[in-house]
């Protein structure tokens, strides 16, 4: 059994931990048990990544090493490093209000009132049909009612960041900067790290901010450690650290979320999750977890405290149906991974 001990850092501001030099090792990585119950749910992909450096990697069913996965929602989760690299660059601020970039909304009382921040969190009150899985374009989700006063409620759904995008796209068209987001994160962020994408799916020429990227599951697991260290690369900053470290705050319409980002046994054991993956845990003794999640089981989980990212994937929804009603619980996951040497409860 491959066992990685791992020191608990004792010291956490909003998933930012600094470790401690005289910490004993509490808890423990089970790469065996891990792997064992991500690939019984039908997984194919499974990586852990520990102080930067890979300590468990298996590939199942078939599946190569190389091949990108589709993500699904787990894209949301570039959509705020794309906020925060537009905040360094001066192209936009995380609560001004939407509406001085798109202007179709300043007429508007309710509409004209979204801040960037609300759109990223998804408490924005625009109407959502979770009946309809037509991803909206740019522009439709533009055009898209407001059913909520912003801010009240958390409302999980594609028109938040299809919105967003077009924000981005007419912030960096006025910069005279290639209006793509894709491209302007690719080019301001991943490239500099080594990191590709196979694949972004696109609606009216525009790439999909909520959903439709493909990634390797090594390169998935880049992208989790570079949002670990607060976009710190070779004493380069990519990235306003501002918003970064806000991706993992408690939103105040759902504790459980933050910027386009799930979160799992929140700072202060946060609860009233609305809506999304089962990721409700309160453990003191357990460790925050934030996480990139997409539908067919597809996990990016970053752990702070102990340094810690990890990817698990599945062939997705599109070529394993089954992977759509698979029953996947992310607390059963981490805690037969994570094992706490202490109390000696694995599960």
């Amino acid at each position: 059994m491959l066992i990685v001990r791992i020191c608990l850092s004792v010291i956490v501001l909003w998933g930012v931990g600094i470790a401690s030099a005289s910490a004993q090792p509490r808890h423990e990585i089970d790469c065996e048990a891990g792997g064992r119950h991500h690939v019984a749910a039908r997984g194919v992909a499974f990586l852990v990544v520990h102080r930067g450096i890979l300590v468990c990697e298996r590939y199942d069913r078939g599946v190569e090493a190389d091949e990108a996965r589709w993500l699904a929602s787990g894209t949301k989760s570039f959509t705020p490093v794309i906020i925060a690299l537009a905040v360094q660059d001066g192209l936009l601020e995380l609560d001004q209000p939407a509406a001085e970039i798109l202007t179709e909304w300043q007429d508007d009382p309710d509409r004209s009132a979204i801040t960037i921040r609300q759109l990223l969190d998804q408490s924005s009150g625009l109407a959502v049909n979770p009946r309809n899985r037509r991803l909206p374009s740019y522009q439709r989700a533009v055009e898209t009612r407001q059913e909520y006063p912003p801010g009240e409620r958390f409302v999980y759904g594609a028109a938040h960041f299809e919105a967003l995008g077009e924000v981005v796209r007419r912030r960096l068209a006025a910069a005279d900067l290639d209006p793509t987001p894709a491209d302007y994160l690719l080019r301001r962020f991943l490239r500099p790290l080594g990191i590709g994408v196979g694949a972004w799916r696109s609606v009216d020429g525009n790439p999909t901010m909520s959903e439709g990227t493909q990634i390797t599951p090594l390169n998935w697991a880049r992208f989790g450690h570079a949002v670990l260290e607060g976009g710190r690369f070779r004493e380069v900053q990519l990235g306003d650290p501002d918003v970064l470290a806000a991706m993992w705050e408690p939103s105040a319409a759902n504790p459980n979320y933050g910027l386009g980002w799930w979160l799992i046994n929140p700072p202060g054991g946060a609860s009233g999750m609305r809506r999304g993956p089962q990721i409700t845990m309160h453990d003191p003794d357990f460790p925050f977890v934030a996480m990139a999640a997409g539908a067919g089981g597809q996990r990016l989980y970053v752990i702070p405290q102990l340094d810690l990212v990890v990817v698990r994937m599945t062939r997705g929804v599109v070529d394993d149906p089954r992977t759509r009603t698979e029953d996947w619980s992310d607390r059963r996951f981490l805690q037969t991974l994570i094992v706490d040497r202490q109390t000696g409860t694995d599960d």
